[in-house]
């Protein structure tokens, strides 16, 4: 069925599937909802592992400065500053993450993850639908969204977002809806995760290749380039970031490899666990019920070919899950924790178990809802534990807010999984605006990256100072010039002399003289009483995309110190000010306007042409 045969606007994609499917879409919307039920109500927000100390703090301080009429481009806080909005995981250009803006952050944080849960379930009875009866599909849709795999990614929401889209596109693939096509796979980019986007895009051409037709060709092509136009507006600025970053050095085969799924692990997907798997994924379970109606669909191959494509989806996951079977000979230096991937084996298997339930069901609906509720008991329990709320807290952290305010912060030999507050984990720092000399971004500057690991490996006084530490936490003994002036459990809290986070340098001997300065997210404000010729230092990164004026005139940029921002200055006072633009952002703005004008445009010209 192409665009021509649906509905005209490629944004009403619900209500055109409503018509046909509205009371298993409708179904999947209340159990969704009933599942999250309790947080929204007690207005609680989830707890566990990244819940706590990444993605709330993230959340918080991007609603924040968004709420406030800032554009956060920039953090100055983490790592001696990091660009923001070029990562995709901050969601400044996701338009579910906008809920964070208008909702209350507590029910904002739920109904996030609860619009996403739901949208995997709507995609996936969608796709299912297309080629098995109503209930079989109901029941595939409600398999995939409640499996342990996809639940252990509650936490970390960016995956869950991006994973959600998934089935939505591959149906839209199937469908040849390929303006439908382009705004989802855009839609799986922008909610935050690039390796999950790319593997639903190959997995898109892979379906929508399968008719071999030159106007499925042309649809394809088509959906690319509406995609990556759609998405520009957040794809260049981090393509731009990854380009002098860590990934692009290359990870490590121990980073690579860490948290697979090896061969004898599978078994775990049958066998419901006591406890939570010490895995990225903490529960593999995906249903005993589940699993044996798959094997029933197995047993279709000959007369359903689209039971061979999920085969080799399930295949290609666990090979790859594996990790080291094969990861460590590809040069997949981006690539990291394999076992992720196992929501897809989830969307694999739910997908067999829907044709295995179409060849013994019989034609009755009521059997249909026997079936899903099998499915339901047989999953939620093992799923709910991972649902753990509290009341949201902003203030977590067990320190004077001085700690980490005029100076960095820093973790040496931390154990951050018994205490993440005393630790100030993660994005803890973020809440009350703390600088922290290291990051939880999954990306950082490779420069930065080398020059902190030099200073980990000879934590010594000068080269903390150099790098503007001021604050170290660590259990063990430290001694002077190192003075305790805080503790939490067996965390202690150092202070020790530190250069000032910016400073004018001059020779007579060497001197400095500290400036007042004051940063935001998009500039750095200093003020200085020159008493000779010098160099004013800003211990922030110096990274594409800075620019510097001196009493409101361009001045030249320089760095010291391999990594931080400087200019020169004459004697006598003066007005700096460092602007960040991110890199590509005026492109990506301007592709993506002429993206959806253009799409627009089309269904315009269709509407008068019939």
């Amino acid at each position: 069925m192409s665009d021509s045969q649906q509905t005209p606007s490629a944004f009403r994609l619900l209500p055109f599937a409503f018509r046909e499917h509205r009371f298993a879409l409708a179904f999947v919307f209340a159990v969704a909802t009933i599942v999250f039920a309790a947080p929204l109500l007690k207005r609680e927000v989830f707890t566990l592992r990244d819940h706590f100390d990444y993605f709330q703090p993230l959340r918080y301080f991007t609603a924040e400065e968004l709420q406030a009429g800032r554009l956060p481009l920039w953090n100055p806080y983490n790592a001696s500053g990091e660009p923001w909005m070029a990562n995709p995981q901050t969601g400044v250009f996701y338009p579910p993450a906008w809920l964070f803006v208008i909702l209350p952050f507590e029910t904002a944080y739920v109904a996030f993850l609860l619009l996403h849960v739901m949208i995997l379930g709507w995609g996936a009875y969608l796709l299912f639908a297309r080629t098995a009866p109503q209930g079989a599909a109901l029941a595939g849709a409600v398999a995939v969204m409640f499996s342990g795999p996809v639940f252990s990614l509650l936490d970390v929401q960016n995956n869950l977002a991006t994973f959600a889209w998934v089935p939505l596109a591959l149906w839209c693939a199937a469908e040849g809806a390929w303006r439908r096509g382009a705004i989802v796979l855009a839609m799986a980019f922008l909610g935050g995760e690039p390796f999950f986007a790319a593997i639903g895009a190959v997995l898109y051409v892979a379906v929508a290749l399968r008719t071999k037709t030159a106007a499925s060709a042309a649809a394809l092509l088509k959906a690319a380039i509406c995609a990556f136009g759609i998405s520009a507006i957040q794809l260049l600025p981090f393509l731009d970031w990854l380009r002098a970053s860590d990934r692009a050095a290359g990870l490590g085969s121990a980073a690579i490899l860490y948290h697979s799924f090896r061969l004898r692990d599978w078994v775990r997907v049958a066998i419901p666990a006591s406890e939570f798997w010490k895995n990225y994924i903490l529960v593999p379970y995906i249903g005993i019920s589940v699993l044996l109606l798959a094997i029933i669909g197995v047993t279709t191959l000959r007369k359903h070919r689209d039971v061979l494509a999920w085969l080799v989806l399930l295949a290609a996951t666990i090979v790859v899950a594996a990790g080291p079977s094969l990861l460590a000979q590809l040069p997949l230096t981006l690539f990291r924790y394999p076992a992720r991937l196992l929501p897809f084996a989830s969307l694999a298997i739910a997908a067999l178990a829907a044709r295995g339930w179409q060849r013994i069901r019989a034609e009755r609906r009521w059997i249909d809802l026997v079936v899903v509720l099998i499915i339901l008991v047989d999953l939620v329990p093992r799923i709910y534990p991972l649902l753990a709320t509290e009341p949201f807290q902003r203030h977590r952290v067990p320190y004077d807010e001085t700690i980490g305010a005029t100076s960095k912060l820093v973790r040496i030999g931390n154990e951050m999984q018994r205490d993440r507050s005393a630790w100030i984990a993660g994005y803890l720092n973020l809440y009350d605006h703390r600088f922290d000399a290291f990051t939880a971004s999954p990306v950082i500057s490779e420069p930065y990256l080398r020059v902190y690991r030099r200073m980990l490996a000879n934590p010594s006084p000068p080269q903390l100072s150099g790098l503007g530490i001021g604050f170290v936490l660590t259990k063990e003994t430290a001694p002077p010039p190192f003075a305790m002036i805080a503790r939490e459990g067996e965390v202690r809290v150092y202070r020790m002399p530190a250069m000032p986070m910016a400073a004018l340098f001059w020779r007579e001997p060497i001197t400095m003289r500290q400036a007042r300065w004051k940063l935001d997210t998009s500039h750095a404000r200093m003020t200085i009483d020159a008493s000779h010729d010098g160099i004013l230092v800003l211990r922030q990164q110096a990274q594409r995309g800075w620019s510097v004026t001196v009493d409101g005139k361009p001045a030249k940029s320089l760095v010291v110190d391999e990594i931080f921002r400087a200019v020169m200055l004459e004697k006598g006072r003066h007005e700096v000010v460092w602007t960040y633009d991110a890199p590509l952002f005026a492109i990506g703005i301007v592709m993506t306007i002429l993206t959806l004008s253009a799409m627009q445009l089309s269904i315009i010209v269709k509407r008068s042409q019939r």
